[in-house]
């Protein structure tokens, strides 16, 4: 406190001195020898500083009467408050001077710390760059990665569907065969059935047959070629009646007939008979390749000429 006083004092006097210097008279020689707009500027600048002045004055001057005012109030004497500044001064300057040794140690100590932390800290700065360049590096192999499963996902995708098709187009084929299978089976069995009823059919017309030849062999007493009553079915139901209904002058009736028409069954109609039987009796039911006859027109044409025998025998 003591010492802003001091210096307030000295700042007052300061300008005390500046406003006498500034008041003193100016001679009339050199107000005559200074031209009038200089004049007219000094003077407003005289004015502006004067003005500057009176309110610094004024500062002081409250700042004086305040101090005043607060030692009267206090009951100090001006010498004890002189003292007891100064010692407040010295104190502060020693408090100043120890923060001041205490700010200097801290400031090396921070230094010091600051000089072994710089190299962690680069050290620390390096392996982050590292790191961030190997995290961009597991990105980008990540990413590539993430790009190959989806191209492969989709290639594997394109497949199956792919897979699919030709499984449904290869079902939808086998399908088509299997009902084809079954319609040319169902064909074939109605075939076979066919065949059946005609060869049923072919089987009665060779039993009348050989009926008719087992009867006519029976009405010329002997067999025609050798073989033939092995080539006869033994299934054959033969008319036991029709023998026995023939009368005595029937039968020597019949012998004298078939002794004079036994010219009518050439060697040529034998021929037609054994080779028809033959035919029957090895199941071909191909045409006969000197008449070029099937087995039922051979068996026709044999039945007819056999009513006919019979008719001439009878």
């Amino acid at each position: 406190m003591e010492a802003a006083e001091t210096e307030a004092e000295t700042a007052a006097l300061e300008a005390l001195a500046k406003v006498a210097d500034i008041l003193e008279p100016i001679g009339l020689q050199e107000e005559t020898e200074l031209p009038a707009h200089i004049l007219a500027e000094f003077v407003m600048d005289s004015r502006k500083k004067d003005k500057l002045l009176c309110s610094q004055l004024q500062v002081v001057d409250f700042l004086q009467n305040f101090l005043v005012q607060k030692n009267t109030a206090q009951g100090l004497d001006p010498l004890a408050s002189e003292d007891t500044s100064r010692q407040k001064a010295i104190e502060a300057k020693e408090q100043w001077k120890e923060l001041k040794a205490t700010y200097q140690e801290h400031m090396e100590a921070i230094t010091s710390a600051l000089t072994q932390a710089l190299p962690k800290v680069e050290e620390a700065r390096r392996k982050q760059a590292q790191l961030q360049e190997a995290l961009q590096q597991l990105q980008a192999k990540k990413q590539m990665a993430m790009e190959k499963l989806r191209i492969a996902q989709k290639e594997w995708q394109l497949q199956q569907e792919k897979r699919l098709q030709h499984l449904a187009e290869v079902s939808a084929e086998v399908r088509e065969r299997q009902k084809g299978t079954k319609q040319e089976l169902d064909r074939l069995y109605q075939e076979l059935g066919t065949l059946k009823q005609q060869a049923g059919q072919e089987q009665d017309k060779l039993q009348r047959h050989q009926t008719f030849l087992q009867l006519l062999y029976t009405l010329q007493g002997k067999l025609l070629f050798p073989g033939a009553e092995a080539e006869i079915p033994q299934k054959l139901d033969l008319p036991k009646d029709k023998p026995q209904q023939l009368t005595q002058p029937q039968k020597q009736n019949t012998r004298d007939t078939m002794g004079r028409d036994r010219d009518v069954l050439t060697a040529h109609s034998l021929l037609e008979v054994r080779a028809c039987h033959g035919f029957l009796g090895n199941n071909n039911m191909g045409k006969d390749p000197r008449t070029d006859q099937t087995p039922a027109q051979t068996m026709v044409s044999l039945d007819c000429r056999l009513e006919q025998t019979l008719d001439s025998v009878d």
